[in-house]
């Protein structure tokens, strides 16, 4: 049910996304390159012959009939028309001005007398205003007066370049003040109907369908541009008509169009189209042809392609949301193909020009979701397969992190710890434990739980916060008076286990005894490597118990190493402060001593498992004066030189009291030992050590061990201040102390001096 609607859900932003940008027109440009590669291929076999000639002024016209051009020629040209009894007569060509009185006169008369000519009007300003279905002109150009005034009527022969600057439209209507001109096209097919306006209601193939100028939105018509082996067809030239050179009844009943096709001359414009550079007259003779034919094309509206869209994006999501990444491939070939082939026989036979693009993108954006969509199953399948050796690298990867062997600085070959005694990891050891199990069969959280004679019950571990939150009590006693697996799949709404986001639950006894009980919690099942389902099933207790079981021992095993490295620690402290009393009133010195190691320690960047070893170990750095008789270590005045070298070989006593340890705690409590009393100089003991060749351990103990007794009160002396200690450690920097790790220690000044009040000595 979830994926029906998250599919929907994609489905309809994906449609509404396409509609959009189709709608704000993005989609244009790539739209028109698709038409004209339509157009191209319908304009080479236009369906119908037009009654239509382009008579067109060539280059060769001097030498063929033995003298300069001039408007007398038009004069002859209109008068051969009149005689062949052509229908009308268009200009692309038009007269500003009578130049020559004695050859424009006849010229005017002969357009009069015609009474069938059509002149041209042209707005030399790019059109963009918009009334109606008429483009706006600010400003026009046509012949003068005394021409306009002997043609039968006027029409214009401006053009709208497209985004791409090419012309595939003409504006169906001009307006300059109160008057509106028709395109020349239009005029000519209205004379040649014998019409009163331009209404189109001639007849023609499309009559059933279309009965009106196919005017888009924004008022211009697409014209049907003729390649040049279909204009050769119509083209005759001028000097050949006035040599008498065409064919019989060539002009009778037809629509002619006059224009210059010769490059540079005047009245000669070069138009950019679709199928390539075109003149002016025969750009006008496209446009003719269209409109004496009917053959048009007929751009869709645009909310019909949007209710297309919707229908084909619903058809797209039936298909194309298969596993078969080859039959999605297939598919959008199939329908990517049908769709341009349909485009094209819908030009071709009824001149539909239908947007293609928003189609294509809706289809292959549909296809990539497609393959998304089946990555993300097989990645699926894949990670249900994986996850159990992921999530054994994840475990591992945790422990690494707790152990941080990288970490462990040190010099001696003597130090080979065992990583395996971490603390840290064996605390951890139940969560792991839990965390493994629940991952493996698929389930989010879980807790296993100790249950007592009193039903107290103990959480051994946990995955997930939710033990807190719920009725545990309740739960207990409902597991345990059963006696068997309780299964809920299906939490009511009203339950308060809902609010917790809890959907499916199941209470597990593993062991049941009068004195002790022991219930696993497992909480919203999910798909797993070993499970394929997303509730529980009686099928899989069995493996669900087992694993269990298995975690619990480890659970019970974990419980008892973290019992034996707390007696441990305990012993070893209550060791050293039985050691501190030997000289000292009180262990207080222990505590400081421990807190001060793990400051620097932790200042100096070592991992927080090495800090707490560190800390553990401190206690112990002074055991060898266990061994220095009591006359000299408790000898209340000064001592001799003889007494000092006895005390001087507590170090090494205390490493052989430490020495050969398999705990990690007492390896590194035996470097301490040894090397607490070297000096960064060199003019320490037992070995007169210098700079890094002094253990990290060692240099880090050496400033905790005087540090505390400088600031600390003794027997024989008074404690000194802090800033009077800071003072002290600091001139010894490079000296006594190694440099950087005393400037790591004052870092942490609040810290020290919280440690200093809370262990401080007693009065």
């Amino acid at each position: 049910m979830k994926s029906i609607v998250v599919k929907s859900l994609f489905v309809i932003s994906l449609i509404g996304a396409v509609i959009l940008i189709f709608q704000k027109g993005y989609f244009e440009k790539a739209e028109l390159v698709l038409y004209d590669w339509r157009l191209e291929r319908v304009s080479c076999s236009v369906s119908k012959t037009a009654p239509i000639v382009i008579v067109g002024l060539t280059q060769d016209f001097e030498k063929q009939v033995g003298e300069p051009f001039s408007r007398k020629f038009h004069t002859q040209l209109i008068d051969i028309l009149e005689r062949e009894n052509a229908k009308v007569i268009g200009f692309d060509i038009y007269f500003p001005s009578i130049t020559n009185k004695n050859i424009d006169i006849p010229l005017i008369s002969a357009i009069k007398k015609s009474n069938k000519t059509v002149l041209p009007v042209f707005s030399p300003v790019r059109l963009n205003k918009k009334e109606g279905t008429s483009y706006i002109a600010s400003e026009i150009r046509s012949s003068s007066p005394e021409f306009n005034e002997s043609a039968i009527s006027l029409g214009h022969i401006n053009t709208i370049p497209d985004i791409d600057q090419l012309v595939r439209r003409i504006p169906a209507f001009l307006q300059y003040n109160d008057k509106q001109y028709p395109q020349i096209s239009l005029e000519m097919s209205r004379i040649f109907y014998e019409k009163d306006e331009v209404s189109f209601n001639y007849s023609n193939k499309f009559k059933k369908y279309f009965r009106f100028v196919p005017l888009i939105d924004d008022s211009s018509i697409y014209v049907k541009i003729l390649p040049n082996d279909c204009i050769e067809n119509y083209f005759i030239s001028f000097e050949d008509v006035l040599l008498g050179k065409y064919p019989k009844d060539l002009f009778k009943n037809k629509a002619v169009i006059i224009g210059q096709t010769v490059v540079g001359a005047k009245n000669a414009d070069l138009i950019p189209t679709s199928l390539g550079t075109r003149f002016g007259v025969l750009l006008q003779a496209s446009c003719l042809y269209s409109a004496i034919t009917g053959e048009y094309i007929y751009r869709v509206n645009k909310n019909v392609i949007i209710g297309l869209l919707i229908i084909w994006a619903i058809l797209m999501a039936f298909t194309l949301f298969s596993y078969s990444s080859i039959l999605n491939s297939f598919l959008i070939m199939v329908f990517s193909g049908l769709l341009v082939f349909l485009s094209l026989k819908g030009m071709r036979i009824l001149g539909l020009f239908i947007d293609v693009v928003p189609f294509l993108v809706m289809s292959f954006s549909f296809y990539l979701s497609s393959i998304i969509y089946s990555l993300f199953s097989a990645i699926k399948k894949v990670t249900q397969k994986e996850r159990t050796l992921k999530l054994l690298y994840d475990v591992e990867k945790e422990i690494t992190n707790i152990l941080s062997p990288t970490e462990f600085s040190y010099n001696s070959d003597e130090s080979d710890f065992s990583l395996f005694e971490g603390e840290a990891l064996i605390k951890k050891t139940p969560g792991l434990t839990l965390k493994t199990v629940l991952t493996s069969i698929g389930i989010q959280y879980g807790a296993i739980v100790t249950v007592s004679a009193f039903n107290k019950y103990q959480v051994l571990a946990e995955e997930g916060d939710f033990v807190s939150k719920i009725d545990m009590n309740k739960i207990i006693q409902e597991a345990f008076e059963k006696k068997e697996p309780i299964i809920i799949n299906k939490i009511p709404a009203t339950s308060d286990l809902k609010k917790h986001n809890i959907n499916n639950m199941l209470l597990l006894p593993i062991l049941s005894h009068p004195r002790l009980k022991v219930l696993g919690i497992f909480i919203n099942k999910q798909y797993a490597p070993f499970s394929k389902n997303n509730f529980f099933s009686k099928e899989e207790l069995p493996l669900i118990s087992s694993l269990t079981l298995q975690s619990l021992i480890a659970i019970q095993n974990a419980r008892l190493n973290i019992t034996l490295k707390e007696t441990q620690l305990e012993s070893i402290f209550r060791l050293s402060v039985a050691i501190e009393y030997r000289d000292r009133e009180t262990g207080m010195h222990i505590q400081r001593v421990s807190e001060y190691a793990g400051i620097v320690a932790e200042n100096v960047g070592l991992h927080k498992n090495e800090v707490e070893l560190i800390k553990s170990a401190m206690p112990l750095h002074d055991i060898g004066k266990i061994a220095i008789p009591d006359k000299v270590l408790l000898k209340p005045g000064k001592l001799t030189e003889e007494e000092r070298e006895v005390v001087k070989q507590h170090p090494l006593l205390g490493a052989e009291i430490l020495k050969g340890s398999k705990s990690l705690l007492l390896k590194a409590s035996e470097i301490i030992a040894l090397y607490h009393h070297e000096k960064y100089d060199g003019s320490g003991y037992p070995f007169g050590l210098k700079g890094n060749s002094i253990p990290l351990y060692g240099r880090i103990a050496t400033i905790a061990d005087i540090f505390d007794a400088l600031s600390s009160k003794r027997v024989y002396k008074d404690a000194i201040s802090f800033e009077e200690s800071k003072a002290l450690l600091i001139s010894e920097s490079g000296t006594t102390f190694d440099p950087n790790f005393v400037q790591a220690f004052f870092k942490s000044e609040k810290k020290i001096k919280f440690i200093m009040e809370t262990y401080k000595e007693p009065e």
